[in-house]
């Protein structure tokens, strides 16, 4: 069901805007010696404990605020063979632990994300870390090479990436922004299946509504789209886009010929619907 909030969300004019504040708890030193991808013993044992939290607390709570619920998982399944070797999922980025609800989804798996560099340094830094966040450095470019080997590492190791390809979160946001290229070139040059999720909204009802007036979450699975080995690489590259951000729309509620539906999913000329 397409739902439209009526909250006095005011949306960023350009189209990758962060519209988030965060308060600043910590520095973070993003240099060619930062861990992107720890592997010590220890991050692995807090990691597994944050495994077990979110499925005995977290999930669950999520299910009860949020009214979480999830549409597809059989196209995990129907494809689990397909998976096996790792793959790729994408999803709108609409509230701040959204990647909670990508999580719940993809369980038993815990991927990893890149992640919002300012994020790290808010008080949520620590938790973002434990969900798998993939810190995204900034004006280094050694840095940048080391991010880059850690995001192919984790592809080549057969585990799952998850990407916001928006590029930033909006509160709520109930159409599709454009979506960056550079997941699908990782999609593409790895050969991995790439999952489309969308987070679509509907209206409080019942006991959901003592908890907040911001409505609730429906997380929709695609199909898997593969690479197409027949054409070129960036033709591969550039269908493998076209088509993610159509059926990410459809599953959204918003099809060709609606009044918000989509076709510049490059974002060269794209206003907001909100």
């Amino acid at each position: 069901m397409y739902f439209r909030h009526d909250l006095d969300y005011v949306y960023p004019e350009k189209v990758d805007e962060h519209m988030i504040t965060v308060k600043h708890k910590r520095d973070v030193n993003l240099d060619e010696n930062y861990p992107y991808l720890n592997k010590s013993f220890g991050y692995k044992l807090l990691r597994g404990v944050f495994w077990l939290s979110l499925n005995i607390i977290v999930f669950p709570l999520i299910r009860l605020t949020h009214g979480l619920r999830i549409y597809g998982k059989k196209n995990l399944k129907k494809h689990k063979k397909a998976f096996k070797n790792g793959c790729i999922t994408i999803s709108n980025h609409v509230f701040m632990w959204d990647f909670l609800c990508v999580s719940r989804a993809m369980r038993p798996r815990l991927g990893n994300f890149p992640a919002w560099k300012t994020n790290l340094e808010g008080a949520n830094g620590p938790l973002i870390r434990m969900a798998g966040g993939i810190p995204i450095p900034t004006g280094n470019m050694r840095a940048m090479v080391k991010f880059k080997y850690a995001m192919e590492e984790v592809l080549e190791k057969g585990k799952w990436l998850h990407f916001f390809p928006e590029g930033s979160m909006w509160f709520f946001y109930p159409d599709l922004r454009p979506l960056k290229k550079a997941v699908f070139k990782y999609a593409v040059k790895y050969d991995k299946p790439l999952i489309p999720m969308a987070m679509s909204f509907r209206k409080r009802k019942g006991i959901t509504k003592l908890f907040t007036k911001k409505p609730c979450v429906d997380l929709h699975i695609g199909e898997p789209l593969f690479v197409d080995k027949t054409v070129p690489t960036e033709q591969a590259i550039e269908k493998m886009h076209k088509e993610a951000y159509h059926v990410m729309q459809v599953m959204l509620g918003v099809n060709p010929g609606d009044p918000t539906y989509n076709e510049d999913y490059k974002g060269n000329n794209y206003q907001k619907t909100m």
